[in-house]
């Protein structure tokens, strides 16, 4: 059985945009994303959400950026 693998496993986190929000916040296309104490947050005109995983966040971002 084969693991998924994130890219930014393979090319270092300091590329990873949301490893980044950590220090802050980060633009991505129109969308904040920010890590706070307990959430990774995902922001624009439209919605606020929070993820308590990465993942989630990197999924529904990635789902956000696939349908815009």
């Amino acid at each position: 059985m084969m693991d998924n693998v994130n890219i930014y496993e393979i090319i270092g986190v300091s590329y990873d945009p949301v490893y980044i929000a950590q220090n802050g916040e980060i633009l991505i296309d129109k969308h904040t994303v920010r890590k706070t104490d307990k959430f990774y947050e995902i922001e624009n005109e439209d919605l606020h959400e929070c993820f308590r995983e990465k993942e989630e966040c990197y999924q529904f971002l990635n789902n956000l950026l696939m349908t815009n």
